[in-house]
């Protein structure tokens, strides 16, 4: 799955279904950080949808690279103490094609196996990213990204908070807030969202997303709050750069801990992809 905050987000969030109530304040705005920018924030959102334009256009031309996604998945009890371990490999590609299942829990996957993977995979990406059919073409699909951007960008108001930089490279720091004029249709989403806190940098000479923190501020409770609690849940994720125009997922650390159905839950998910080659098409 490509870096798509959003949507993102909205998975997670949406499997924690019920009556949802939430704790404390939603999210209100950063006070402004150090550097000065001369974008403003729209601007720079603009640059950015246009540039994520021009990569689709590089897929839809054959340039696509190709790389090896590595995945870990831990569960932990009350006390900390590891449960259950899953890992899997994966050969990914650019243009958001189904990736290919190559290890399960460190093995060769069965048959069985990669068509799960596939078969969860393309469910997932149709529920949430509203990609048609990619499991009866087997093709990628170039402007995924591009439209997520279109679809729920409007539902965020973005504010800039200053400039910094990641690995080195210069970056606006923007602040994404929840509009409540322009809500989700799912209540449940759009009070979920209320509580989460978005910062995104940008590439400022390539205009891609280099790096996400989201984190939920306050603890939402289901079915006021006798069903299940998650307390916190926080992701921090990398882009790569391959070229100018081709940026690719690179590291995701993803953290949510609480309750359903009183079992306590700890869940740790990591992801990490290396290996990047142009793909002769």
């Amino acid at each position: 799955m490509r870096l798509l905050f959003p949507a993102l987000l909205l998975a997670v969030l949406l499997g924690f279904t019920g009556c949802i109530t939430a704790g404390g304040k939603p999210v209100q705005l950063m006070a402004p950080g150090t550097g000065e920018a001369n974008l403003t924030a729209d601007e720079i959102v603009k640059r950015l949808r246009q540039a994520e334009k021009v990569r689709g256009q590089q897929a839809e031309a054959g340039i696509v690279y190709g790389f090896e996604r590595n995945i870990i998945i831990e569960d932990f009890d009350s006390k900390g103490q590891l449960k259950r371990r899953q890992t899997r490999k994966f050969r990914s590609a650019t243009d958001n094609r189904i990736p290919e299942l190559l290890q399960h829990n460190g093995k060769p996957p069965t048959p069985e196996q990669i068509e799960k993977e596939r078969r969860k995979i393309s469910e997932n990406k149709t529920k949430f990213l509203g990609q048609g059919n990619p499991d009866e073409t087997g093709k990628g699909d170039a402007n995924l990204l591009l439209r997520q951007m279109e679809l729920y960008g409007d539902h965020f108001v973005p504010r800039l908070l200053g400039t910094g930089s990641v690995h080195g490279r210069p970056a606006y720091i923007l602040q994404f807030l929840f509009d409540p004029s322009n809500s989700f249709k799912d209540p449940l989403v759009n009070l979920a969202i209320k509580h989460m806190f978005i910062k995104v940098w940008i590439d400022q000479e390539d205009f891609q997303i280099a790096k996400l923190e989201a984190e939920l501020v306050n603890p939402l409770f289901a079915i006021a709050g006798l069903a299940g609690k998650l307390d916190t849940f926080t992701v921090t994720a990398f882009q790569k750069r391959l070229t100018p125009e081709i940026w690719a997922d690179w590291k995701v650390d993803a953290r949510a801990n609480g309750w359903f159905l009183w079992k306590t839950f700890i869940i740790h998910f990591r992801s990490e992809s290396k290996g990047f080659e142009r793909i002769d098409e």
